[in-house]
């Protein structure tokens, strides 16, 4: 039977007791007291076991106090008994539920470190990173119970971030890009705010046989809470959420570089089935998570993001128990998606092609490492180190110490980023402005026009006269009749796109007008002599002038002034006009027709 859990609370100080697995069917229960007590976490240190993947590691099967972890808030306590009679005194800082999942983050009394713990579906899990003692976790077993490790010092080989090709926004490789890549705001009226971030989580079938759903899910979580406890301890101004999980088709690949490419060709054949996905859940980024960690190599691979073409490289591969979470690798793949890199003396150097600043932080005195960093630097000291959960930077502080400088700032390159990564994949459509173009009036064709939609959408349309609408009428154009002159007309907009709710845009109403005549100047012909006869020429003239229904009517000008009597299209020129310059106004009208006046170009009459 699996060990159950208990945990008492008195006066704002919670035991969060991991203790030894106990005889199947019996229950720990804390008695009343004055103060809380605490129960040793192992009865004997050598029954430990060395765990693969990670140097150092031991492990033993607990009991978690499960209650009063459920009623910890903001403020509260939890003494937590670790191995060897060594225990910490964990801060609750925060505690939320969303989504289903229940998450506490918070510090270490009286040293540096930090707390984080989730709970999903009642499996939980926790990790304790200690300056002073090391780096814990705690994790759901299939059966039910519950493990506590001790991680060593990582000691995996081999590189862990990729910057693509320096064009990769054009698509080197031939294919097409999937999306048109985003700007920070868009070039929409609207965006999803950079505040949130879509992640999407992937695995092979295997990672479920090694953990168990219901344990696989609980990690998933933390490292989502570890992520975003990193970014408000850095002061960074946005948190990633768990936006879907899905189970792979196809068994896992070999290794991590073989992964992280396949994840990425959306048509190669392995895991295509990931980028519909993407789309369906609109993931800014996505994560493979896979099983049986091979010791002695990377934890993680990603692509490091820069600029508006990295949503087609938004992809991070890692091994999932031994150090997505303990390692804080999740975390620390998101932070090359989002453009950050390493500490210049790491084993894996960060790239030249990242930006200058985005470097990790390693601090031998407080014997800590950012999350971008490497403990390289600390193995060549001699100093034993743990991961701060902050990214580098100089205003972020781990325990009272700044964690970078101007020229080691990974909070600067991410704060660059985020704006962009949460809009790789809008969470909803974004409509645009829609407006009527083109001519609405009889013998016209009104144009609806939608511009700075997001994302890309098709577009249907009906069109309305007088607030009503027109059957028929839902294509982009629309023809108004005779009778409909004087009267309202608009158009809604609807634009769609697969996975999303459709959107709508209404335009204002605007008068359909009556037609137009199509003109040219007049044409004068004759010499322009006194006793002479000119004429006008009308070519071009739409309706015909003269045709049924059009009626023309002609005033001749002298310098500007109108001719008494001269309205026919012909005009004599007199004794008057010399010198002067003589010019002629037509004027066409129709039914249904705006009426139409041009003028000829004034000549001058001989002398």
């Amino acid at each position: 039977m699996p060990t159950r859990k208990v945990l008492s609370t008195i006066a704002g100080l919670a035991t969060f007791a991991l203790a030894a697995s106990m005889v199947p069917g019996t229950t720990a229960t804390a008695a009343p007291v004055a103060k809380p007590g605490k129960v040793d976490l192992l009865s004997a240190s050598d029954g430990a076991t060395t765990a693969p993947g990670l140097t150092g590691d031991r492990s033993r099967s607990v009991a978690i106090d499960e209650s009063g972890l459920d009623a910890a808030r903001a403020g509260d306590r939890l003494a937590i008994d670790l191995f060897d009679g060594e225990s910490v005194t964990a801060v609750v800082d925060a505690q939320s539920t969303v989504d289903g999942v229940t998450s506490w983050t918070g510090s270490l009394a009286g040293e540096g470190g930090s707390f984080t713990a989730v709970d999903v579906d009642g499996y939980r899990h926790i990790t304790i990173s200690s300056a002073e003692q090391g780096t814990y976790e705690v994790t759901s077993t299939k059966g039910g119970d519950y493990v506590l490790t001790q991680a060593g010092e990582f000691d995996g080989e081999g590189e862990d971030a990729i910057v693509p090709d320096a064009d990769h926004a054009d698509h080197a490789d031939g294919a097409t890009p999937r999306r048109q890549a985003p700007t920070a705001g868009g070039d929409a009226t609207g965006a999803d705010a950079a505040s949130t971030i879509d992640v999407a989580i992937v695995y092979p079938a295997s990672l479920v046989a090694e953990l168990g759903a219901g344990p696989m899910q609980a990690q998933f979580a933390l490292g989502i809470t570890q992520t975003n406890q990193a970014f408000a301890a850095s002061g960074i101004p946005t948190q990633v959420r768990l936006i879907g999980t899905r189970q792979l088709a196809q068994p896992q690949l070999s290794n991590l570089d073989l992964s992280l490419s396949a994840l990425q060709k959306p048509s190669d054949g392995l895991f295509d089935e990931v980028a519909g996905f993407r789309e369906e859940v609109h993931a800014d980024l996505v994560s493979m998570w896979l099983s049986n960690y091979p010791a002695g190599t990377s934890c993680g691979l990603g692509y490091i993001g820069s600029g508006a073409g990295s949503a087609d490289y938004a992809f991070t591969a890692l091994y999932g128990p031994s150090c997505s979470t303990g390692n804080m690798t999740f975390a620390h793949e998101l932070g090359h998606n989002l453009s950050a890199d390493h500490d210049s003396g790491a084993s894996s150097a960060p790239s030249a092609r990242s930006k200058p600043y985005a470097r990790g932080y390693v601090d031998l005195t407080a014997g800590t490492y950012s999350v971008m960093a490497y403990p390289t630097a600390c193995q060549a000291a001699g100093v034993s180190c743990t991961r701060a959960a902050a990214f580098s930077g100089p205003n972020v502080l781990w325990n009272g110490r700044p964690q970078g400088t101007a020229a080691i700032d990974n909070t600067r390159a991410i704060n660059e980023q985020i704006g962009l990564a949460a809009n790789y994949r809008q969470s909803q459509i974004y409509p645009g402005a829609v407006a009527i173009t083109g001519s609405a009036r009889y013998k016209g064709t009104a144009v609806a026009t939608p511009t700075d939609w997001a994302p890309a959408v098709s577009y249907s349309y009906q069109w309305y006269v007088d607030g009503a609408p027109v059957p028929g009428a839902v294509g982009a154009t629309y023809t108004p009749g005779p009778s409909q002159i004087g009267h309202a007309l608009s158009v809604a907009v609807t634009g769609s796109a697969p996975y999303y709710t459709p959107a709508s845009v209404g335009t204002a109403a605007v008068a359909i007008g009556k037609a137009t005549f199509k003109t040219k100047r007049p044409k004068l012909k004759g010499v322009p002599r006194a006793g002479r006869v000119l004429s006008v020429k009308l070519k071009g003239w739409k309706p015909k002038p003269g045709k049924k229904g059009v009626k023309v009517r002609y005033q001749w000008m002298r310098n500007g002034k109108n001719i008494k009597g001269a309205k026919k299209a012909t005009y004599r020129l007199g004794r008057k006009d010399r010198g002067k310059k003589v010019s002629v106004v037509v004027k066409v009208k129709k039914k249904y027709y705006d009426t139409a006046k041009k003028s000829s170009k004034k000549i001058k009459v001989r002398r």
